[in-house]
């Protein structure tokens, strides 16, 4: 059996919502980082998208956008036995970036991330300030095409992104594909890049 990666809590909150108005309640039965389940009658379909509102303890309120991720579904008379409602994925921050900035959901888009300093100033001394890196992709980019990339540096909270042209592309016996990029404007891309260099 798949075991869950985030803790559930047993929490009951008051909870308004809907697709557009918040037009309908229920409470929580359950709540994690990722999502929360509402015991509610109201009939939903998976994937639909809600706009939600948490009545915390107090006057505190909490809003978020969410999809409908699960369903049970409980005959009336086994409500007093069973808890009927859905399950809520929280929408994440890149997925809402992805709607503001349209490139960050595009398939040309590649993401390097540096947990530590220490590695990105490895990266940086090694091939970034040179004008571009060598990056490991599931998919193949054809040589000379423009692809964006995505450099998330998580010990300072930055991200940065620049459009870089395909050099050179080898394939590797795990069916991954080495790729080689050039920053199309280097001195910019470095300039902010430096911007991280000892954070």
């Amino acid at each position: 059996m798949e075991k869950r990666r985030n803790r559930r809590y047993a929490k009951r909150f008051k909870v308004r919502f809907g697709t557009r108005e918040l037009t309908s309640t229920g409470f929580t039965h359950d709540v994690s980082a990722t999502g929360l389940f509402v015991v509610s009658t109201q009939q939903l379909s998976l994937g639909e998208r809600l706009h939600v509102e948490v009545q915390l303890d107090g006057e505190k309120k909490l809003m978020f956008e969410g999809v409908v991720a699960r369903l049970t579904l409980v005959a009336p008379e086994l409500r007093q036995l069973m808890k009927g409602g859905f399950g809520v994925r929280f929408l994440t921050g890149t997925e809402l970036m992805g709607e503001m900035v349209p490139h960050l959901k595009d398939k040309t888009r590649i993401v390097l991330t540096y947990p530590t300093q220490a590695s990105f100033q490895s990266a940086f001394e090694k091939e970034l300030r040179r004008g571009g890196c060598f990056v490991w992709a599931s998919r193949h980019y054809p040589v000379d095409s423009i692809v964006y990339l995505e450099i998330e540096a998580e010990f300072c909270n930055r991200s940065v992104a620049f459009e870089c042209r395909v050099m050179n592309v080898v394939t590797a016996d795990d069916g991954r594909f080495g790729t080689a990029l050039m920053f199309l404007e280097q001195a910019a891309a470095v300039s902010g890049l430096e911007g991280m260099v000892g954070k």
